[in-house]
């Protein structure tokens, strides 16, 4: 691979070389971590037009042949891909965007199931049809007993608790990916934004499935920029 990066590379800088009447030269520069003073190896610089490729060295240096108007790609796991456009072949500074690593936040869902489970063998025990289904052959062969589980306080509660329950479990579902610290790395939120931030826009446990993390870090943009336009015309109306 080496020897034939050195083979394009020299039959780049020939005489054949000129493009348009521009000589091959070289271009050079750093790769830094957006927004740090982090220098970044091991990253992969391609010329689109010479199929040249280079890696940064271990201080983020890069030295590429190039002329004017090649396009060099930058190429990283660990990062977004970055192109740059040559111009004067002056030493260049190159910034890549980190990844946004959506890790799950785990908001003691075992504990939450735990509970409900229990709350609602609490209600077997009483015997309260917990999942406040009505229980409609009863009303034909024990009417009493139909009357007696459809009325009673503790089958209402019941009923409310279960109804309670799946609110909590889809909840709970949804803040796995869709949660103040992903919130945090989209977009520049303030902290007393935040929460009303996540009640308006929060999607539904069924837009969310549909949602790659890619579409899903698209929308808490998309749905950020609309939020900050209706808090512009709200303190307008204020005035």
């Amino acid at each position: 691979m080496k020897l034939k990066t050195a083979i394009l590379f020299i039959v780049y800088l020939m005489p054949l070389g000129f493009v348009k009447g521009q000589v091959v030269k070289v271009q050079q520069g750093l790769v830094f971590k957006s927004g740090t003073a982090v220098r970044l190896g091991s990253v992969r610089v391609v010329n689109k037009q010479s199929k040249i490729a280079v890696t940064s060295n271990t201080v983020g240096v890069f030295t590429i042949a190039a002329i004017k108007g090649d396009t060099l790609q930058f190429v990283n796991d660990s990062y977004l891909s970055t192109d740059i456009v040559v111009t004067d072949l002056a030493d260049t500074v190159v910034y890549l965007q980190p990844v946004i690593q959506l890790a799950e936040v785990v908001i003691k869902e075992k504990s939450l199931i735990q509970e409900i489970r229990e709350a609602q063998k609490g209600y077997r025990k009483k015997s309260v049809f917990y999942t406040g289904t009505p229980h409609y052959y009863y009303l034909v062969l024990k009417p009493m007993t139909f009357i007696y589980e459809n009325f009673k306080s503790e089958v209402k509660d019941a009923r409310r608790f279960n109804r309670f329950a799946k609110r909590e479990l889809t909840a709970n579902e949804i803040n796995k990916r869709f949660n103040n610290s992903l919130i945090k790395q989209v977009v520049p939120i303030k902290t007393n934004e935040i929460d009303d931030f996540r009640i308006d826009y929060a999607p539904t446990l069924k837009q969310l499935n549909r949602m790659s993390d890619y579409d899903l870090v698209n929308y808490i943009k998309n749905s950020y920029q609309d939020y900050k336009r209706k808090c512009f015309v709200n303190d307008i109306h204020k005035l």
